[in-house]
Formats: structure tokens, C-alpha cells, sequence
């Protein structure tokens, strides 16, 4: 293949999983859950305020922790390995409407595994705590994922002593499942 039809073939791909992730975002009342493009990723990972600025919101001035940015870092890497999967490995912004302002994220922690598992994960900025919008985040995450084709369930972990995960968990419909040394296991199947 020369250059010149690899930069197209690539320009291509890059229009087709914008207008995948444009077409995927979700709406509740409150919020817009929008999935990031690669680029939009890869802009998160350099600092937060550079994806803000890219999606035109109001800066939220909350960089990703170390441990945010290293699971970023590592989705980030697998999904450029398969991009035609990429909303599984994707940042999803949690962006509440009333501010324009991205107040957290959630992701689908890798690809659905071959029994239809997806594990879910999410954090929510402090100042956004408590006041329902993680549970509206997960309730919407988890309906879009079990529609998907071949899904049977969303599994997730909290650590024993998150009892807020816990009960946002528990709001969405998630039963405890399995208990390790240090967390829970949740899960929601489509059966529910």
C-alpha cells in the first residue's frame, strides 16, 4: 500500500469512529455522557484541560490523580491496538448539562469478555458527590452496554469500604456476587 492511500485509509477511519463516538453519546436528564475520540483521549491524557478545551466546556480545573491517569494511560494504549472496539476502551465524560462542565468519567474497563462480561468502572469530581449523578451515569452506561450485541452482564468492584460505590451500585440494580480480602463484586445481567 503506498503512503498516500494509508494517510486516506487513515483520515477515513478517524471520520468513522468520530461519528461512532458522536452517534453513542448518552442522554439522561441532567447529564451527557459522550465517549472520547481517540484524539479527545489522547488530549485527556495529556491534562484534563486540554480535552475540555477541545470539547468546549467550562474548565473543571480537576487533573486525573495518579492512579486515573495510569488506567487512562493503559486504555488509551489498547485502544488504538483495536480501534474498531474503541468505545469499550474509551473515556465516557460525564458532562452535566446545567454547567457545560465535565464532573467525572466512566469507562468499560477492557474489551466484554467471551462469556458477555464488561466490567465498568468511575469516578466523580468531590464537589459532584453525593447528589445522584453516578448512579444516573452507571443506570445509563449499563443499558447501553447490555444492548449490545453479545453482552449478558456488567460486572463491577468496589472496595469494601466504599460504601457510596456500593450504593450506587446497589441504586442500579447491581447484586453483590463474589467477596475478596479487599472488595465486591457486583454484577447486573440482562435477565434483570
Amino acid at each position: 500500500m503506498n503512503l498516500g492511500y494509508l494517510v486516506i485509509y487513515i483520515n477515513l477511519l478517524r471520520l468513522f469512529l468520530f461519528k461512532k463516538a458522536m452517534g453513542t453519546i448518552l442522554e439522561t436528564k441532567r447529564l451527557r455522557i459522550q465517549p472520547l475520540t481517540l484524539e479527545q483521549f489522547r488530549l485527556l491524557i495529556k491534562g484534563v484541560e486540554n480535552m475540555e478545551n477541545n470539547l468546549q466546556l467550562t474548565p473543571s480545573y480537576v487533573p486525573l490523580d495518579e492512579h486515573t491517569q495510569k488506567a487512562m494511560e493503559w486504555l488509551y494504549n489498547e485502544a488504538q491496538k483495536t480501534p474498531e472496539e474503541y468505545l469499550w476502551l474509551t473515556n465516557w465524560q460525564i458532562i452535566l448539562k446545567s454547567e457545560d462542565k465535565s464532573i467525572g468519567s466512566a469507562d468499560f474497563k477492557n474489551l466484554p469478555r467471551e462469556n458477555g462480561e464488561v466490567e465498568i468502572g468511575y469516578g466523580i469530581n468531590r464537589d459532584y458527590e453525593g447528589l445522584g449523578y453516578m448512579t444516573e451515569t452507571v443506570k445509563a452506561m449499563c443499558k447501553w452496554a447490555l444492548n449490545q450485541k453479545g453482552i449478558k452482564c456488567v460486572i463491577a468492584e468496589t472496595e469494601k469500604d466504599n460504601y457510596a460505590s456500593q450504593r450506587v451500585l446497589q441504586k442500579c440494580g447491581m447484586k453483590k456476587y463474589k467477596e475478596t480480602d479487599t472488595g465486591f463484586w457486583w454484577k447486573l445481567s440482562s435477565e434483570y
